[in-house]
């Protein structure tokens, strides 16, 4: 995937105030965003990668790391030559690419994975995919999915929201989605950060945060 997560300007109404919404995003968004779309134990953050940055800014060495993702899904590639159609072998070669990086390819693996076998997690990756890669759309699209064949899916419903603030600027969006988070998931581990977000959307909901270009 080569690209990055977008960046917000500041409120021209009070740049104090807009600074620290946006590093609050940045900070509760990007630390959780990562984690929904990847809750496989074993999955890790990519290195290097900035908590606010415009898809189109982010420079990603695509050389050693396509090299490294390619060598690692060699041997899932070689099965899945047998089974074209396992679901788990195509989502596990889009983690690997994830993992390195390579959002567009990942995107590719867990699209298959997702058309062979509907899932909900599956679909929750895909848009976090999406998003890296720099297309808002594709990612909402994807957590809708992911909504319909688990309406309370918790990932889904937080990442709709951060990136409909966030990315879009649609802040009664995030707060529909992040109000719906709470009430289906009461004891989610992070209701309090949800809250503060919340919280601060409400404070001026008729202002938009649109993106940096």
């Amino acid at each position: 995937m080569e690209g990055k997560e977008p960046t917000a300007k500041l409120w021209n109404s009070t740049q104090v105030y807009g600074l620290a919404v946006i590093c609050l995003l940045s900070g509760i968004g990007m630390g959780y965003l990562v984690r929904a779309s990847f809750r496989d134990g074993d999955v890790k953050t990519p290195v290097g990668m900035p908590a606010v940055a415009h898809a189109s800014s982010v420079k990603i060495p695509s050389g050693p790391l396509k090299q490294e993702a390619d060598k690692r899904a060699e041997p899932l590639l070689a099965k899945l030559q047998k089974t074209p159609d396992d679901p788990v072998l195509l989502a596990e070669i889009g983690k690997i690419h994830y993992q390195m990086r390579q959002f567009s390819t990942a995107a590719k693996y867990y699209e298959d994975s997702a058309r062979v076998k509907p899932d909900a997690v599956v679909l929750v990756k895909l848009g976090g995919a999406y998003h890296y890669g720099g297309d808002d759309t594709k990612a909402i699209d994807a957590w809708n999915r992911a909504l319909r064949l688990d309406p309370n899916n918790p990932d889904a419903l937080f990442n709709i929201g951060y990136v409909k603030w966030h990315a879009q600027g649609d802040r009664k969006a995030a707060i529909d989605a992040w109000q719906r988070l709470l009430k289906t998931s009461p004891n989610h581990p992070m209701r309090a950060q949800v809250e503060e977000l919340l919280s601060r959307a409400r404070q001026h909901p008729e202002t938009p945060m649109p993106r940096n270009e």
